[in-house]
């Protein structure tokens, strides 16, 4: 009998399911982790819109090409002589406004008290591209959607706070954003019905306006990206350099001189790559995954960094591995394009070399979320002991994609990769047969 149609049937039988839908088009691949026999193989060859599984390429090219204590270094430089400072965009995601209050601090003990500064923010390193190729812009001003800059606040996401308790509205935002306009048009009605437009992005300049109805005595807790992020941490930092005495007379985008009489008045660090890795896998964070994109192809020479570099790499990588499947495709490092192509051998090699890496094989491992614990996966497979299962999940309306590695009942551990195409609106259908085939797979193997 075909292994593959025998697996499916005793799929069917153990769990009373039905086989795969015809409509829907899947590449199911499972690999011994330790000996490399396949077990299972379907379509594994074949290339399919993979999501946030991405994320685990990402992963690996960035382990691999900057290492897990890569940090990242934000800089503030000061020409005296000529009375400007210059904030160099190094890249960093997820710096938070405490940062920049920490930076204009030492920045102000550098500098004579009371003097008068011109600011610039230099993003030169980086390419001026805020969306990647891909990327919908009907999804813009969705959650998962922020802008991508070498400089940034946060993961250029504001939580927006708006409360009717009292029986007024009032509506709070972190971080602080100087430049940002909200136009508030919600009326006080009998549901919460609110519809929210973000826009500024030609002229990288934050707006937000709110419409609908908010019911009384209670508030609402949004996320929403926004446009300029360079711009609004340059006049966070500006803001917090006056309240310390010193005068800015202008915040504008500006390259800083190559110049050895500048000083390093401030320098941020961010959090050793592992750990950001770990942010972006464990909740799919898009905006941290194309800043370590475009930070490999600066490390590997591309100046000024682009997704498109980035991307360049990661090919050249898959084809290392796996020489033998044609077709792959990366149009950014988060999955949220609809240009990706990649196939379930693609993925799977990369799991077994990530984890089979002597250098840094359990940090990779170690950055995907765990069945039942955390992340993507805190609500998924939580029939299994937790740590069974840890993986990358992927989802676009159309797709659903899963891919770890997977202890089973027996001790043996089985790299897995489901990646599934599927009619649009059942997405979730397609999570619960994934989770039931690994279920079984935790069973039987």
């Amino acid at each position: 009998m075909n292994p593959v149609f025998h697996f499916v049937l005793l799929l069917s039988v153990s769990l009373q399911m039905p086989e795969i839908p015809s409509a829907w088009h899947a590449g199911i691949y499972a690999q011994d982790a330790e000996t490399g026999d396949v077990l299972l193989s379907r379509n594994e060859d074949q290339c399919f819109r993979p999501a946030s599984t991405v994320k685990l390429v990402t992963s690996y090219i960035a382990f691999l090409k900057l290492g897990s204590s890569y940090v990242y270094e934000t800089e503030v430089l000061a020409d005296i002589s000529g009375g400007n400072l210059y904030i160099i965009g190094s890249g960093a995601p997820l710096l938070s406004a405490e940062h920049v209050e920490i930076m204009a601090l030492e920045t102000a003990a550098s500098l004579t008290p009371g003097s008068s500064w011109k600011l610039f923010w230099d993003t030169s390193q980086f390419i001026e591209e805020s969306h990647c190729p891909g990327w919908d812009v009907n999804d813009w001003s969705k959650v998962y959607c922020p802008p991508i800059e070498g400089l940034s606040i946060g993961d250029n996401i504001l939580q927006v706070i708006v409360s009717t308790v009292g029986d007024s509205m009032r509506t709070f935002i972190y971080p602080p954003l100087p430049g940002l306009v909200i136009t508030n048009n919600l009326a006080i009605g009998s549901r919460i019905q609110i519809r929210t437009t973000v826009d500024g992005w030609v002229e990288n300049t934050p707006s937000l306006t709110l419409q609908g109805t908010m019911s009384p005595d209670t508030h609402i807790v949004m996320y929403k990206p926004f446009a300029g992020p360079p711009m609004e941490f340059s006049e966070m930092f500006s803001l917090a350099l006056e309240s310390t005495g010193l005068s800015i007379d202008t915040v504008l985008q500006g390259e800083a001189p190559d110049d050895t009489t500048l000083i390093r008045t401030s320098v941020i660090y961010s959090d050793p790559l592992f750990v950001l890795l770990t942010s972006m896998n464990k909740w799919s964070r898009n905006m941290v995954a194309e800043m370590i994109l475009r930070t490999v192809s600066l490390e590997t020479g591309s100046v000024p960094a682009s997704t498109g570099a980035g991307c360049d790499v990661a090919g050249q990588i898959l084809r290392d591995l796996v020489p033998d499947i044609p077709g792959a495709q990366l149009a950014d490092g988060s999955g949220l394009s609809r240009l990706n192509l990649l196939a379930p051998g693609h993925l799977a090699a990369i799991l077994s070399n990530g984890i089979n890496s002597p250098e840094w094989g359990v940090e990779f491992l170690a950055t995907l979320p765990v069945n039942g614990m955390d992340g993507t996966l805190e609500s998924r497979l939580s029939n299994l002991p937790p740590g069974a299962f840890r993986g990358k999940t992927g989802t676009l309306n159309d797709t659903s994609a899963i891919a770890g590695i997977l202890t089973a009942s027996s001790g043996r551990r089985i790299i897995l990769v489901i990646m599934l195409e599927v009619p649009v609106g059942y997405t979730w259908t397609a999570r619960a047969w994934q989770d039931s085939f690994i279920s079984w797979c935790w069973e039987n193997y």
